[in-house]
């Protein structure tokens, strides 16, 4: 399967990329810039990743790009805020962050698992989804709510249903702290992720060979 990852060469996007031997660059077989995607063709990949704060202008600029991907089959991982809306169906609230709930003895982060059977809890522990994040997203009848907070408003959801690809939505944002070197339970959560989404868009592709 080939990724990509698209990047707009910030420090911690590029520390990303490097920091714990270059596991997470390995990852990816073409790192798109983004000032240039306008330059470049996404057909031929299994997924695009979209990396945490990008330029908004040059999203939309490239937003026709995208939608064309995924129209023709491609599936997309989108990590933080969506804005602006380049891509159509997705629709961010954003919400004020808690970042330091962590320093008070016993607290948590009211965040939980919408469906307890869904396949992305076969890699990931709800724990391991627990830093912060920074909004939610209203959802249409058949995508696949999966991380929520304390009033069911989706986190991270899938999106099957709008494109012929997959969408992979959430405004949580592993990459930044990965690459800033702080936030300790994103590295596992990135590597055990990407692992199922990997695993989910080889399971539709082997369904489309044997069809």
């Amino acid at each position: 399967m080939k990724t990509a990852l698209i990047t707009g060469g910030s420090s911690f996007q590029q520390g990303f990329l490097k920091v714990h031997g270059g596991k997470f660059g390995a990852l990816f077989d073409k790192v798109f810039y983004l000032p240039r995607l306008h330059e470049e063709e996404l057909e031929g990949f299994d997924c695009v990743v979209i990396a945490t704060g990008l330029n908004p202008d040059f999203l939309m600029q490239n937003s026709k790009k995208i939608v064309s991907y995924l129209e023709q089959g491609g599936n997309v991982v989108t990590f933080g805020s969506v804005r602006p809306p380049y891509i159509p169906h997705i629709s961010f609230q954003p919400c004020e962050t808690n970042f330091w709930w962590w320093i008070h003895p016993g607290a948590d982060l009211p965040l939980y698992a919408y469906d307890q059977n869904h396949s992305l809890w076969n890699y990931l522990e709800v724990r391991e989804c627990k830093w912060h994040y920074h909004g939610t997203f209203e959802v249409d009848e058949g995508c696949q709510k999966i991380l929520v907070d304390e009033v069911g408003r989706p986190i991270l959801y899938k999106d099957d249903c709008h494109f012929a690809g997959t969408m992979y939505v959430t405004s949580l944002d592993p990459d930044y702290h990965i690459g800033q070197g702080f936030m300790p339970t994103t590295v596992p959560f990135m590597e055990k992720f990407m692992q199922w989404v990997t695993s989910d868009i080889e399971a539709k592709l082997a369904q489309k060979e044997s069809a």
